[in-house]
């Protein structure tokens, strides 16, 4: 009750604390999933860590350094090197979509391999043909309007480059209905966890 700091309860019983608001809308569309805690009850949640933005949704970058991250899973971060491949991923709009992480937060994420060409990673959501997909485990899954509604996810993230190259993916199944590991802030994967 005295705190304006949002957490995630995650399926570990351990609490994740969104750095800043937009870091929460990259996984949540409003508030209205937010509940007030006294004090005393927040103090007997432990703290595990902070919330990266979810993978797929904006790109980052921070003050200290001019590089352009796009976010993969589990907190991995991959360097857009340079803008030729930004647009083949996401038009000649492509800086809209990039937010400042604060220096503090950054060493949440984790490094991965960069980007030179706009070839699918893993946890990017774009657009083929007017439908709507997420780069998976090397798999290209359709989004469907109801997978859309139940996992969060907001259209305006899904990129629309027109040089994206989603070839050495092969085909998964539909997303249709909630994925735990997709709704999930604390990148635990959605698997309840014991704590403590």
């Amino acid at each position: 009750t005295s705190l304006s700091t949002v957490y995630f309860y995650g399926y570990d019983g351990q609490r994740y604390t969104f750095p800043n608001e937009k870091t929460f809308s990259s996984w949540f569309t409003d508030f209205s999933s937010v509940e007030t805690l006294s004090d005393s009850a927040l103090a007997d949640i432990d703290l595990a860590g902070n919330a990266v933005v979810r993978p797929g949704t904006y790109w980052i970058k921070i003050t200290s350094d001019s590089k352009t991250y796009a976010v993969s899973t589990d907190g991995s971060i991959r360097w857009v090197e340079d803008e030729a491949t930004a647009v083949d991923f996401a038009g000649s709009n492509w800086a809209s979509g990039i937010i400042d992480v604060p220096d503090a937060f950054f060493v949440d994420y984790t490094t991965g391999s960069s980007l030179m060409s706009a070839d699918a990673f893993d946890g990017m959501l774009y657009m083929d043909g007017g439908d709507y997909y997420l780069s998976l485990d090397s798999e290209k899954r359709l989004v469907s309007s109801a997978g859309m509604t139940a996992n969060n996810y907001q259209s305006m993230f899904f990129l629309d480059g027109s040089g994206i190259d989603d070839s050495a993916l092969t085909a998964g199944d539909d997303i249709t209905a909630e994925v735990s590991a997709l709704t999930d802030p604390s990148q635990l994967g959605g698997e309840v966890t014991e704590s403590g």
